[in-house]
């Protein structure tokens, strides 16, 4: 009879901690938010300390002090949550639209990883000025982003040429590893 309570007990004590995040003393991971990315703080070459707090999904800082033109940077509708860096984890990825006060519009892939149900940004790469994005995807580690970029011929206002472009993250850095460029 002891035997049978003894193995009832440790039955319910692993369901309940299967349930409860996996592993035992391992507590589950929050997933990331779109309102925690919309919140974060990312690298970026643009802003004179190198960081950029977003409030709300944007930035703004001063091109020069006193200048009426301003340099933004905001997060686009266009991200995805998933697992970047194997650790069962999701993270994410969004996309960063910076506008630094002249003709130009860039946009740069964020790879944020969840460190403990907190985002940390830990890689970008510039996908383009003025391109067209269609959508952002993770599955199985690889991010897949399709847009439409600039062709050889192409004007800076009117990019055609339709791409996906494929991505891991190889520690702090996104990778290219594949596009279905012609």
């Amino acid at each position: 009879m002891k035997k049978k309570i003894y193995l009832i007990v440790t039955l319910s004590l692993w369901l309940s901690l299967t349930a409860c995040g996996g592993q035992a003393g391992v507590p589950a991971v929050s997933p990331l938010t779109v309102e925690q990315l919309k919140n974060a703080e990312y690298q970026s070459e643009f802003p004179a300390s190198g960081k950029a707090k977003l409030t709300d999904g944007a930035y703004e800082e001063e091109i020069v002090p006193g200048s009426a033109t301003k340099l933004i940077i905001e997060l686009s509708d266009q991200y995805a949550i998933g697992d970047l860096n194997g650790d069962g984890t999701d993270d994410a990825v969004a996309i960063l639209v910076a506008d630094p006060g002249g003709s130009g519009t860039f946009y740069h892939l964020a790879a944020v990883i969840n460190q403990n149900g907190t985002p940390k940004h830990t890689a970008t790469e510039f996908l383009g000025d003025r391109v067209q994005l269609k959508s952002v995807s993770i599955e199985s580690g690889e991010i897949a982003v399709e847009m439409t970029k600039h062709g050889p011929d192409d004007p800076m206002c009117c990019p055609t040429l339709e791409v996906t472009q494929k991505y891991k993250l190889e520690g702090d850095t996104l990778v290219q590893f594949g596009s279905d460029n012609p």
